[in-house]
């Protein structure tokens, strides 16, 4: 009730100092022009509480919330920064109000013919603090767009080349205003279609800006190393390469383009593997994403609320849970594998997988369940000493997650404990409707009777160029983010595919996966010899077939042509040799079940 009255008491002092003209305006509302205090003046009760105006919420977070609305039929975004923690109040005694940067920006960056959306009005006072602009229509988020062109294929293709050519140049018209953008990536631009179909990128988020008298390379480098860093995984090395040439043109600066692409590169290094390491922190933190949980009977362990990465298909990830609502599904952990829908995927003496549908809340997942046994005493010494099998594969899967491997998603993570001795963990994934690699291209790819369903000569070929393709970049795209998996096999992978759409290789066993610090060339090997073996045992793949995974693996965007013979030749010997391997390790256990007992 007291909040309401102190909001209530600023609408009345805000109204007080608009109509006399001899209150400061920096003490209430400040307007980008005329026009603006003329549209706004009268309803600044609902930019105070939006929510009460009419105002529709888009988005928010712990530190601000959208809203869209209508005011005199005009539409208006509205940007409400929230909280009132030490941390912000601090930072805005150094800074300023964010607010008011942002429409200092707006207008700064409109005299420099770089596209923003329109400020009208900016307030910090009385503990509000908002942002509102026109909107900008038709538009949509750059990320977005970006996907939508590249599922176009050759149709988006022209339309790619004249977007990327108009990017370069506005980040050039910023730079040349000494002004840089502290988080420039697509999710902060607006692709806007013009009447007359030009297309003209627009940005957004202005509070996050900084001016400077002179911008140096090294700041214009760090700069474009976000944004490529946030496409990197979209785009090829030409596509950046002619950015960068089109971008250098724009802006003046001095330097060769090759020059430019390596220190851009070598920063967008930098800033991938500190984005990584902040995300792989939240994993087991309390936050918007995550949540510890702690049950009865000694349970802790680790769940997901909401899901960044929508990869795989993911369902799951469309959802978003509460801590109350899990704990209630988690509330009898030793019946978890008990349901009356469970169906026993797999039950050896390392681990009973099952998988059912579990429901949290009001969504209904479909999920495998996993608990792990140990077969040996050091198994036990060794758990007491480190992270349970569960928790680690939980933290693995999120990690490939958020470097785009496509994987099945971890949902929860159980353990418990007496002391430092591990007695239970139990992992829960959510299930993928796929097939396995060998099932996928033995049921594709095989010769068969002419029906509807089946696939003709060059579709086949088609359809085996990409799946192996795919293979042989999933391997590297890990191989290269320091990942190393000990047991890829084909009943590991699994495909995903519908037509029209394109494949997609899923990873689903996590309890491989191991973080190293730095991969050497046998650990490499050891990785694409495992994937070969597994192909040498799927009589559809020939020679071709093994030699496109390999190419795949080593062939990089933007690259020259690959000598790779010389590792055919040492990847078909370690093959070989892990063959015969496999087949004496076979025979050793045959005359071991034959042995009679004493």
């Amino acid at each position: 009730m007291r909040q309401q009255t102190d909001r209530r008491d600023l609408i009345d002092m805000v109204h007080s100092r608009v109509t006399d003209s001899s209150a400061p305006a920096a003490g209430a509302v400040d307007f980008a022009d005329e026009d603006a205090a003329r549209l706004l003046s009268g309803r600044l009760d609902s930019l105070i509480e939006p929510e009460q105006g009419g105002f529709e919420r888009v988005k928010g977070n712990t530190s601000r919330t959208v809203y869209r609305g209508k005011i005199d039929e005009q539409p208006v975004f509205l940007k409400h920064y929230n909280g009132a923690s030490p941390r912000r109040r601090f930072k805005r005694l150094l800074r300023g109000s964010d607010a008011r940067r942002e429409l200092w920006f707006s207008k700064y960056l409109s005299e420099h013919e770089v596209s923003t959306p329109p400020g009208l009005a900016a307030m910090c006072s009385g503990g509000v603090e908002f942002f509102a602009s026109r909107e900008i229509a038709p538009a949509i988020r750059a990320d977005e767009w970006h996907i939508r062109q590249l599922a176009a294929e050759q149709a988006g293709l022209p339309v790619l080349r004249r977007t990327c050519v108009a990017l370069a140049e506005m980040i050039a018209r910023m730079h040349k205003a000494g002004v840089i953008h502290k988080d420039l990536h697509c999710g902060n631009v607006l692709v806007r279609t013009c009447a007359d179909g030009e297309i003209r990128p627009v940005l957004t988020d202005l509070h996050r800006m900084k001016r400077r008298r002179r911008l140096s390379r090294r700041a214009r480098a760090i700069n474009l190393a976000q944004l490529f860093h946030d496409r990197y995984p979209f785009t090829t090395r030409t596509e950046r390469l002619r950015f960068l040439v089109h971008y250098l043109r724009a802006s003046g600066a001095e330097g060769t383009v090759r020059g430019w692409q390596r220190m851009i590169e070598d920063w967008a290094a930098r800033i991938r593997a500190w984005q990584y390491w902040r995300r792989d922190r939240r994993i087991t933190r309390s936050n918007r994403y995550f949540t510890p949980v702690r049950l009865s009977g000694g349970w802790r362990g680790h769940v997901v609320l909401a899901s960044r990465r929508r990869m795989a298909g993911s369902r799951a990830a469309e959802a978003v849970l509460e801590k109350s609502d899990w704990l209630e599904a988690l509330s009898r952990p030793e019946e978890l594998l008990e349901a009356e829908d469970a169906r026993v995927l797999k039950d050896v003496p390392s681990c009973l997988m099952v998988r059912r549908r579990l429901r949290v809340g009001e969504h209904e997942l479909d999920v495998v369940i996993k608990r792990y046994r140990r077969r040996h005493w050091r198994q036990v010494l060794a758990d007491c000493l480190r992270r349970s099998r569960a928790l680690r594969a939980f933290k693995g899967g999120h990690q490939l997650l958020t470097r785009r491997i496509a994987t099945s998603l971890p949902l929860a993570t159980l353990e418990r404990r007496r002391g430092p001795v591990l007695l239970d963990s139990i992992l829960i994934t959510e299930a993928i409707d796929g097939a396995d690699l060998h099932t996928f291209l033995n049921r594709w790819l095989a010769p068969s009777p002419r029906t509807d369903t089946a696939l003709s000569p060059p579709q086949q070929r088609r359809l085996a160029a990409e799946v192996l393709w795919q293979l042989g970049r999933m391997l590297r795209w890990l191989h290269d983010n320091r990942f190393a998996h000990r047991d890829l096999k084909a009943s590991n992978i699994l495909v995903r595919w519908s037509e029209p759409d394109h494949p997609e290789v899923v990873l689903t066993e996590l309890d491989g996966l191991k973080r190293v610090f730095r991969l050497t060339t046998r650990g490499r090997f050891q990785g694409l010899m495992r994937l070969n073996v597994s192909l040498l045992k799927c009589p559809v793949v020939n020679h071709a077939g093994r030699l496109r995974m390999l190419l795949g693996y080593l062939r990089r965007p933007g690259s020259p042509k690959v000598n790779f013979k010389p590792y055919w030749r040492v990847l078909e010997r370690w093959s070989a040799r892990k063959l015969q391997d496999q087949i004496r390790s076979r025979r050793q256990k045959q005359r071991a079940a034959r042995r009679p007992a004493t």
